[in-house]
């Protein structure tokens, strides 16, 4: 089977079959919508805690930039069902579009340089602005409190972009990078 257009997959170790492709989407996809609806309430109305950030993160890492947008479409759908629509639907997809850009280009950086940028853009693209943007634009909240709001989102997206590395780097990479090889020895 073909694979995807090569420009929307990471191409730092070759790639993916479309079938397997699709499947690891639909698979972390409904783990991510599974963690989505694990929402801690905070000081804000439009901001809740939820590791549901680490799936379009890691899909970014794994997948690249389309498998993070489209498995951040699937998880900022399920967050959408509980607060205001845009916030989780736009930050998921910014999430996903955070790592996945970075490791699009992964081959061009040294690891850690990689790890770096795909740290800082999860805090800036995939936490801070989209919140800051949606709450002082169309929500409009004062800049500072959205300052204080989408910090919250940015600190957690630190977070999970240090859980979604090491899933990635230390159990998902090294198993497709061992199904690559049988492939190749056949």
């Amino acid at each position: 089977m073909t694979s995807l257009n090569r420009f929307l997959q990471p191409s730092h170790e070759g790639f993916l079959p479309l079938s397997l492709w699709i499947a690891l989407l639909a698979i972390f996809s409904t783990v991510g919508l599974v963690l989505r609806q694990v929402a801690i309430p905070t000081f804000s109305l439009y901001v809740t805690l939820t590791p549901g950030f680490v799936m379009p993160l890691l899909v970014g890492i794994v997948l690249g930039p389309l498998g993070g947008i489209l498995c951040g479409v699937f998880v900022g759908i399920s967050g959408a069902l509980w607060e205001p629509i845009l916030i989780p639907l736009v930050g998921n997809v910014a999430l996903g579009i955070s790592t996945g850009i970075p490791t699009y280009f992964r081959h061009k950086l040294q690891r850690s340089w990689w790890m770096v940028v795909c740290f800082i853009s999860a805090i800036i693209i995939g936490g801070f602005l989209p919140t800051f943007t949606i709450e002082v634009l169309l929500f409009l909240v004062p800049p500072n409190f959205a300052a204080l709001t989408a910090s919250i989102d940015a600190v957690q997206a630190g977070i999970w972009v240090l859980v979604a590395i090491i899933l990635g780097q230390g159990v998902i990479d090294p198993i497709l990078l061992r199904y690559r090889r049988s492939r190749e020895t056949e």
